[in-house]
């Protein structure tokens, strides 16, 4: 063999290893590209997941946090119109007249009375003659034996009965705040209802 076809022979097993090389570097390349192109995707569906769960969970928390929102301006709406029910029933009842004052009284000590012989101590509302008047017609219509106290209590309308230690107090003071919590969880209970 010549020299000119040793260079050819080695040219061309030099051609042939490059493409080999080239072959297998294109191989390994595309194995390269296709491995990366799958981490890539996975990581694509892994902070895609990710994302839709902080997407889900930020929806979830401001949409608690909208119906949060939503009870808390309800219940102040509820609390006020409860305020200014009771506020209109107190005004109610202390400005009512006198005669009706009366009837409603006796009636309530009528109601209370657990000896029809207590000492009644009336409000502010109304004179002495007035209160005496009261009791004489008590003490006609369940023929008992109360007396008007000479003290007057701290309250605008209402009366406290009292016999040695015990007092029950009748007085629109502690009516609405007796009242108020009982009439209140039923108007809830109300509302939660409906």
């Amino acid at each position: 063999m010549s020299v000119e076809g040793i260079i050819n022979r080695i040219f061309a097993d030099a051609q042939e290893e490059a493409g080999s090389i080239i072959h297998g570097a294109e191989k390994e390349a595309g194995a390269l590209e296709k491995e990366g192109m799958r981490e890539a995707d996975e990581y694509f569906e892994r902070r895609k997941s990710q994302l839709d769960e902080h997407y889900r969970r930020e929806k979830e928390r401001a949409v608690l946090n909208k119906r949060l929102d939503q009870r808390k301006n309800m219940l102040q709406a509820r609390q006020k119109w409860m305020d200014r029910a009771f506020s209109d029933a107190f005004e109610k009842l202390t400005g009512q007249p006198l005669e009706e004052y009366k009837g409603l009284v006796i009636k309530l000590i009528t109601k209370v009375s657990r000896t029809n012989d207590e000492e009644v101590i009336f409000g502010k509302k109304g004179d002495a003659k007035f209160f005496e008047r009261i009791v004489a017609e008590l003490n006609k219509k369940t023929k008992g034996k109360y007396s008007l106290s000479k003290k007057r209590g701290d309250f605008p309308w209402g009366f406290i009965l009292k016999k040695e230690k015990v007092e029950i107090n009748m007085s629109i003071d502690s009516l609405f705040k007796y009242k108020r919590t009982e009439l209140e969880r039923k108007v809830w209970e109300i509302f939660n209802a409906g």
